[in-house]
């Protein structure tokens, strides 16, 4: 098992350049003073982050929380590293979620709601099936090579996205990734690691936004989607999805320590009056995973 329970330090996202500054906020014992009950997710208006590392071929322990469609998707993968990353993100999701709802792991259950594009419960968004809660969580899963991810927020949207830094092709994806003003950018600074940092935090900060918006990639013009790279997080940026109407969404690098990039995106408006908050609060990220109960 690659993700890691116990105590549950966390801190704030705030943004500045390729590396937003960090501050530790506090900590908690998990379990009964998590820092993220799910029934504080609401009031406080915040994105809950975790993230772990996983490892080099799945582990028994995640395959056990499983259900059958994902146990078919890990043996589908072709690489064991791929099946370890799949298999530990959809098995830690469980077991923060339980942890929030104090219930055990084996106990949530996890689907799809219908794809915006097809209507499809294979591939739309994810949601949270079990247990029934009397105020949705909104939850969003990522992974890449040797890291997954999740964020969850309560009554509204949220999407993340995770990428490992790696020499990339940058001119040959610019015309089908890129506006004008994000190809000048990223294309403005010579071949080699800064700028694949500035084409990830392009493709991360996109990448979050389809899939809060619920389209995917599929559903989305990105030469369309202005993302502001050169601007330190939280970036307002607006989508329109494929003949839609315009929607805004806050986006937030997510510093993490190792070779990836992050980010997470919610809607940037706020709602007055009673009830949770859009946009203004803060994206939480945790380093351990709470106990399920």
């Amino acid at each position: 098992m690659s993700t890691r329970a116990g105590t549950s330090t966390y801190v704030s996202v705030d943004g500045g350049g390729l590396a937003p500054t960090v501050q530790a906020t506090a900590t908690a014992t998990a379990g009964g003073g998590d820092p993220a009950p799910a029934d504080a997710l609401g009031r406080s208006g915040d994105v809950h982050v975790w993230g772990w590392r996983t490892g080099s071929a799945p582990d028994a322990e995640d395959l056990a929380l499983l259900d059958e469609a994902e146990l078919r998707r890990v043996y589908r993968c072709h690489h064991p590293r791929d099946a370890a990353a799949l298999a530990c993100t959809r098995a830690g999701a469980r077991r923060v979620i339980g942890g929030l709802l104090g219930v055990p792991a084996t106990d949530v259950g996890l689907g799809h709601r219908p794809c915006p594009g097809c209507g499809a419960r294979q591939h739309g968004p994810p949601v949270l099936l079990h247990p029934p809660l009397p105020n949705p969580l909104a939850v969003s899963l990522s992974r890449t090579e040797g890291y997954g991810m999740l964020a969850v927020c309560a009554d509204t949207a949220v999407g993340i996205d995770v990428e490992a830094l790696r020499p990339v092709a940058v001119e040959g994806l610019a015309d089908v990734v890129f506006t004008e003003r994000e190809r000048a950018h990223v294309l403005g600074v010579p071949e080699g690691p800064v700028r694949a940092s500035w084409h990830f935090r392009c493709w991360t900060r996109k990448e979050a936004v389809v899939k809060a918006a619920g389209t995917g990639l599929l559903g989305a013009e990105l030469t369309r989607l202005e993302v502001y790279p050169e601007k330190p997080g939280p970036v307002r940026v607006e989508f329109r999805d494929r003949g839609g109407a315009p929607t805004w969404w806050q986006v937030h690098d997510v510093p993490l320590d190792g070779p990836w990039s992050a980010a997470v995106a919610r809607p940037a408006n706020v709602r007055d009056g009673p009830g949770p908050v859009y946009g203004p609060g803060r994206v939480v990220l945790h380093t351990t995973v709470p106990q399920s109960g």
